[in-house]
């Protein structure tokens, strides 16, 4: 590969197969296929592959190779859906994040910790994020984001809490409105995509969800990766996907992984309208898929998650944050799950035995 970006995107009928131990990778429509070829000692590698189509082909070897080598495969599953392949076990080399089995004792301190104190604690970092992003852009907005702070502490429920997250992102993304796409000379956008109006989700524009603007169908592709990425870190830390305090248990939902990216989406956020800004756009990087709605271009989206991908210091904080919030949570459990942690450090511990299971967050 001449350019290794972090993340990966493959168009239709894309094949994953390994060949005198590299990556060999097939994708695009036929009479249009290209090739790539990740060697054993490229580097840096990616560190997710997505699957931005249909028509998806890997072999099981592939899905180990992956692994081994720490990069994460995120697959479609419908609007606002995917699937991402994660690895249970203390075995990990070649760069790859040391992965361990979901703990009983860390399950436990999950399933009776206080959800309540868990879910203010998340909300209040992300309102405090949002406060300080938006501030940089309107200091007004800035400061009525930050006015939901103090209903935090009378909140003594989910939904209100949720309510005063709601409230404070009415306020973070007006500060935002004028941020539209700049168009390039005879771009051709339409009027509406010249400026962000609101942040929500239609029908219009296919990103991954159904987004009513280009700029949410960005937003919409660079949380689903960075979900991903954060679902393996999660699981790393023997934590149970599943099980979520600000969302609530869904099946086929891991909670936990939308909890713990709660507080990251401002900077994520920031990292997408610097590349909006810094790029001129046309007609042509969003093809139409029918007569009202449109898609981005594959190269715009592999630039967009180029730009955009968090360190990996910043995803290990996240995982870190929300570890720290259930140790202190945990009630009755916490020395158990203190014990557990010390234990789990010691060198010796080691599990020879990997699994791959394949997840699907929503």
């Amino acid at each position: 590969m001449a350019h290794n970006p972090a993340v990966l995107v493959l168009g239709a009928y894309a094949s994953l197969r390994v060949r005198d131990g590299a990556l060999d990778i097939i994708h695009g429509p036929y009479g249009d296929k290209q090739t790539l070829r990740i060697d054993i000692d490229a580097s840096p590698k990616p560190h997710t592959i997505l699957f931005d189509s249909h028509g998806e082909f890997l072999t099981g070897e592939a899905i180990r190779w992956c692994a081994r080598y720490g990069i994460g495969l995120v697959l479609p599953d419908g609007p606002g859906r995917m699937l991402t392949v994660l690895q249970s076990g203390l075995e990990a080399n070649e760069g790859a994040s040391e992965l361990a089995d979901i703990d009983p004792a860390i399950i436990r301190a999950q399933c009776v910790a206080d959800a309540v104190g868990i879910a203010r604690e998340i909300v209040r970092a992300k309102i405090e994020a949002e406060a300080s992003h938006a501030g940089q852009h309107d200091p007004h907005s800035g400061n009525t984001v930050a006015e939901s702070l103090p209903s935090l502490d009378m909140a003594d429920t989910i939904p209100q809490l949720i309510t005063a997250e709601a409230h404070a992102a009415m306020a973070y993304w007006r500060a935002f409105r004028n941020m539209g796409l700049r168009e390039a000379k005879n771009g051709n956008l339409p009027r509406t995509w010249l400026r962000f109006a609101n942040r929500q989700k239609g029908a219009q524009f296919l990103g991954s969800k159904h987004a009513s603007h280009p700029i949410n169908a960005m937003l919409n592709y660079a949380y689903v990766v960075e979900a991903g990425r954060l679902a393996k870190a999660l699981a790393a830390r023997g934590l149970a996907l599943q099980i979520g305090f600000l969302h609530a248990d869904k099946k086929g939902r891991n909670s936990l992984v939308w909890d713990a990216i709660e507080p990251l989406r401002p900077a994520i956020d920031a990292r997408v309208f610097a590349y909006i800004a810094s790029r001129e756009f046309a007609r042509a990087d969003f093809p139409q898929t029918s007569a009202t709605t449109f898609r981005l271009a594959r190269d715009v989206i592999g630039e967009v998650l180029d730009r955009v991908c968090l360190p990996e210091r910043e995803i290990a904080s996240a995982a870190d944050f929300m570890l720290q919030m259930i140790e202190r949570h945990a009630e009755g459990e916490r020395l158990l799950f203190k014990a557990d942690l010390r234990r789990r450090k010691r060198k010796g511990d080691v599990n020879k035995e990997s699994v791959l299971w394949l997840t699907t967050n929503a």
